[in-house]
């Protein structure tokens, strides 16, 4: 099993890409945290983690949408960074219909994501919710002015140390959107 992570499939869709300046456009962003801290994710772990006392998994997102400048050197932000934060909390559970996880123990995760808290029914939700992103982002064309424009989001995530994962921060960037602004 590898030690990498990465970001994958970062896909930024527009709705419209020709719009009026008063017109909001909406973007639709979505993409995966893959690697050795998802295949990690797992029952097994969560119990160890439960045992040490390693209860909770913070995972931040930052999302920045970004549009190409020809006149300048750099990338100008058009929309200030967002940030987002999941948790996965371990506990002991209850709850009498699961299954006892041997020898016994009822170990599982609770996933905080977007102000709501979710029970995942097995692991592949538990790792669906904690490493797959989708946003929608509403922008103004007035934001951007008239004429063409190419935008594109940048994401980095990051995590901190845990029994099953060293702390690390990775980038990626999405695909870029023409959009044009009458």
């Amino acid at each position: 099993m590898s030690n990498i992570n990465r970001i994958r499939d970062v896909i930024l869709d527009a709705s419209p890409t020709i719009a009026r300046e008063h017109e909001p456009i909406m973007l639709d962003l979505k993409f995966s945290v893959d690697g050795h801290v998802r295949d990690v994710f797992t029952k097994e772990r969560w119990l160890d983690a439960y045992e040490h006392h390693d209860n909770l998994f913070r995972i931040k997102y930052a999302i920045g949408i970004k549009r190409r400048s020809s006149l300048l050197a750099r990338d100008i932000v058009v929309v200030e960074p967002i940030t987002l934060v999941r948790k996965a909390s371990i506990y002991w559970s209850r709850d009498p219909t699961m299954q006892p996880y041997p020898p016994e123990k009822k170990v599982w995760v609770m996933i905080v994501a977007d102000q709501d808290s979710i029970l995942p029914r097995d692991e592949d939700e538990a790792r669906s919710l904690l490493f797959d992103v989708h946003r929608r982002i509403e922008i103004m064309p007035s934001m951007l002015g008239k004429g063409k424009h190419s935008i594109f989001a940048e994401v980095s995530v990051e995590w901190g140390r845990h029994l099953y994962a060293e702390p690390e921060m990775i980038t990626a960037r999405s695909n870029e959107v023409r959009l044009e602004i009458i």
